[in-house]
């Protein structure tokens, strides 16, 4: 083989190189317009001056079972698994794109047997077995002119990370999901134990009840069965408590990626909020949220795509080299005497496809209007989740500070209507009332409770994140029974 040909080839090979070196991918950037939600700088609803930010909000609630939890939860989920491989897919989808614009080597060997039928000497026919060998390497290369092929690899880039956004979102979710079943769980604990003391409560008085009714006192028939009717349907309701404990425990389990036996160790009281909610926090907080980011990736792929069908219309270039041999022998398939070179070039233009070019630059327009459209909804129902979240949080403070209160005083009327009763100054129907009346404000400050610390997991969700303020709580925070 001569140098001409071998120099061509090896020219071509760093040319290809040097437009690898320059044709990379780069994360596309879009610009999303989203003046007509009408931003404010700050939210309306936040109480008291910000501070900057961290992503430690599960120690707002000082609850070191939450932390172990949810960490068992983010090592184990089955569903944050899933997502985890969906991001694995992603990436390799993208690998696989981004292969579109490098140069495709290929080793090519075939072999082949042919009979002849010749008559050399005007005489009988004769037939005979050839055999071909065929080795070579084809190197084919789409010249990126137009960008098209780098389009595509942005396109791919930024669902990858729009993927990879989601999971994300999908980590912070089942954290606070986590800790909302958690909080769950401890309610219908503290509900649990607290229809038990009740139930003990009304089991006593029934025995005073029934002494006072064998003792002979007028008209106790009726205050007997009064008091038992009220004490089997303290006893119903503990059933149905422990059903809902035993639900919210294997509920919890599931999270936790364990099997769903019902024996995860509940502690007795619900944690305490750490600081209230700061005020002043920037409405840019939410540039931090999975989901919006994610969103505005999409509308990056879908603007790439866009380009990519605009550019199909142009035309394309592909240069196609390839070496190699051909003999009958197989041991002169090495032989550098034998070596072949052809280089190609071709240009497609496209004319008429039925309309198939423009139908889809039209449809990834119409994606691309609907990705912002999906973007701008994003946006705008974060700041409503925030906004009445940030309502919320003061509303259920005041609520629960009113059933504190609420409690108390029921506590002390059933005190006071036992002892009258006693003295025959009431009848059992104030006796009962009392005690219903006491029964369901402790219940509904338990939840009031549990509702607080819900509407707070939900307000770092909404926010993506952390805040932290000056301020400490209220010492109401903390829902125990009392012993």
């Amino acid at each position: 083989m001569n140098q001409g040909p071998l120099f061509i080839f090896l020219w071509n090979g760093l040319l290809i190189t040097m437009t690898l070196c320059v044709g990379c991918i780069k994360t596309p950037s879009t610009h999303v317009d989203t003046q007509k939600t009408d931003a404010p700088a700050s939210y309306a609803g936040a109480t008291e001056k910000a501070r900057p930010f961290e992503d430690g909000w599960v120690n707002d609630f000082q609850d070191d079972n939450l932390e172990t939890l949810i960490l068992e939860a983010l090592e184990s989920n089955y569903d944050l698994q899933a997502a985890s491989s969906r991001v694995a897919a992603a990436q390799a989808s993208f690998q696989s794109i981004n292969a579109g614009w490098k140069p495709q080597l290929n080793l090519n060997q075939s072999d082949s047997r042919s009979k002849t039928v010749f008559n050399p000497f005007a005489g009988p026919l004769q037939s005979r077995y050839i055999n071909r060998f065929d080795l070579g390497v084809t190197l084919a290369w789409e010249l990126d002119l137009w960008g098209r092929i780098r389009s595509q690899g942005r396109a791919a880039l930024a669902d990858l990370q729009a993927s990879q956004s989601d999971y994300m979102a999908a980590r912070l979710s089942l954290a606070a999901n986590v800790a909302a079943a958690w909080f769950n769980v401890i309610e219908s604990e503290l509900q649990v134990r607290l229809n038990e003391e009740t139930l003990n409560s009304f089991e006593s008085n029934l025995k005073v009840v029934e002494e006072s009714y064998q003792r002979g006192i007028p008209n106790r028939a009726l205050d007997v069965r009064l008091t038992r009717a009220n004490v089997e349907s303290t006893r119903s309701n503990l059933l149905v408590r422990k059903r809902q404990r035993d639900a919210a425990v294997r509920s919890m389990e599931i999270l936790l990626g364990r099997y769903p036996s019902a024996e995860l160790e509940i502690i007795p009281h619900l944690p305490i909020l750490k600081g209230r909610v700061p005020t002043g926090m920037p409405s840019e907080l939410l540039i931090r949220r999975p989901d919006i980011f994610s969103a505005e990736r999409r509308v990056a792929a879908a603007t790439q795509r866009l380009k990519v069908s605009r550019k199909s219309l142009l035309p394309s270039i592909r240069l196609t080299s390839s070496v190699g041999t051909s003999s009958s022998e197989l041991t002169d398939l090495l032989d550098p005497e034998r070596l072949a070179l052809s280089i190609a070039g071709s240009l497609t233009q496209p004319l008429y496809q039925g309309g198939r070019l423009r139908a889809n630059v039209q449809l990834s327009d119409a994606r691309l209007q609907e990705s912002m459209a999906q973007f701008s909804q994003a946006v705008l129902r974060a700041f409503q989740e925030v906004e009445s979240l940030l309502a919320a949080e003061a509303f259920l403070r005041d609520q629960e500070m009113a059933l504190q209160a609420t409690s108390e005083e029921s506590s002390e009327a059933e005190v006071l209507a036992k002892e009258q009763y006693e003295r025959g100054l009431v009848d059992i129907i104030t006796v009962l009332e009392s005690e219903r009346r006491a029964f369901n404000a402790r219940s509904s400050l338990i939840n009031a409770a549990n509702l607080r610390l819900q509407n707070r997991l939900s307000l770092y969700l909404a926010l993506g994140g952390h805040f932290q303020g000056d301020a400490p709580d209220n010492p109401t925070d903390q829902v125990t029974l009392n012993e």
